[in-house]
């Protein structure tokens, strides 16, 4: 029985130092880093307050529209950059003997250690619009790590076929945008007739997101069908994403 990467100290210190790399560049030079990271959900969130001010009925909109915003963007961009991980690591696949799982969970764990350092400025704002913090905050850890093993499944399922057909990667960033009109952000899944919430259910990140605004914006822990159905996701994202990756990864180097 093949041991896994996991369980392999050089594996481990490959991938902490490839995740401290990614965030190193991230904000090098920067003046303000982290805070960088809420430059986007505020501008958005501005969009969005003044696009629905007349017709929305959530109240403190604000901390609603927020709090999607900020899961939203990690989940999305955490995927593109896991999806892009083997190819953004072409030079190094091929100088260096590493097992390529490395790449895309190197980029997961930079891309959670980013979202732990936004909190700071998250909270902060949290708190100005009014958010109480409650025992529902804890939910968040165990949460964020289901979210990272969906994420991290289907970053890798698509990244491996990336590396084969590269439409993959532009295909992803041409249909993400609808998917975050088609996830409740900027409304409620109360708003819409039940035929409605029954097509926005089938998405996946339905689940994330609402599970997210049950932590901090109701704060309650995820109800059992959002809870439940976001850790089956998970489980089978990271299923059908290392399985299809332990195939194909051989023929990597040769593709990219």
């Amino acid at each position: 029985m093949t041991k896994s990467p996991l369980f392999n100290k050089g594996f481990q210190n490959a991938v902490l130092s490839l995740a401290l790399k990614t965030i190193k560049l991230r904000y090098k030079n920067s003046f303000l880093g982290v805070f960088w990271s809420m430059l986007n959900p505020l501008i958005f969130l501005t969009i969005l307050i003044i696009v629905f001010k007349q017709i929305n009925h959530i109240e403190h909109f604000a901390l609603y529209a927020l709090t999607g915003l900020i899961f939203w963007n990690f989940i999305s961009a955490s995927i593109l950059q896991v999806l892009t991980s083997f190819i953004d690591n072409a030079a190094i696949l091929k100088s260096i003997n590493l097992h390529p799982f490395c790449f895309p969970l190197s980029a997961m764990v930079a891309a959670v250690f980013n979202l732990l350092l936004t909190l700071i400025p998250f909270f902060v704002i949290m708190f100005f619009l009014g958010y109480d913090l409650s025992w529902s905050f804890l939910a968040f850890f165990p949460f964020t790590i289901i979210t990272a093993i969906f994420v991290l499944g289907l970053g890798m399922l698509m990244g491996t076929i990336n590396v084969y057909f590269r439409d993959i990667q532009l295909l992803w960033t041409t249909i993400i945008p609808a998917f975050f009109y088609f996830t409740p952000i900027a409304y409620t899944p109360e708003l819409l007739s039940e035929n409605q919430r029954f097509l926005l259910k089938l998405n996946p990140f339905y689940y994330f997101i609402e599970s997210y605004h049950d932590i901090f914006y109701r704060s309650a822990m995820p109800s059992y069908e959002n809870f439940g159905m976001s850790l089956l996701l998970a489980i089978l994202s990271m299923a059908f994403g290392y399985v299809a990756f332990n195939k194909y990864r051989k023929g990597f180097i040769s593709n990219i």
